[in-house]
């Protein structure tokens, strides 16, 4: 097997890191995202019927993508599992990566 450099990131880091573009790097799943950032908390029936071309199990895979990478967090309340958004998260991971660009310092 091949071993590559991690560039900046220590090797956990950038597991998170590819996790977490994995994770925003799919259409659905950003429009899960807006649709929980202009919401808030949102049931996991309320969601999928936001996107009625989708199937709720196919909207349950993408909320367990999200929430696996740590890009939405999830609770169960009684029969329904509510989601929303880590914005902390969100927003340490974001600027992490930009930190690292930043530093990378290649020319333009």
């Amino acid at each position: 097997m091949t071993t590559y450099p991690t560039i900046g990131f220590d090797r956990a880091a950038l597991k998170e890191a590819t996790r977490f573009l994995t994770a925003l790097g799919d259409p659905m799943r950003l429009q899960i995202l807006y649709l929980l950032g202009s919401r808030g908390r949102t049931n996991v029936g309320d969601i999928a019927g936001n996107f009625l071309h989708v199937s709720r199990p196919a909207i349950s895979h993408h909320l367990k993508v999200l929430r696996d990478a740590g890009v939405v967090d999830s609770e169960k309340i009684g029969q329904e599992v509510y989601y929303r958004l880590e914005r902390d998260h969100i927003v340490a991971t974001l600027r992490m990566l930009t930190d690292a660009a930043v530093a990378w310092g290649c020319p333009a």
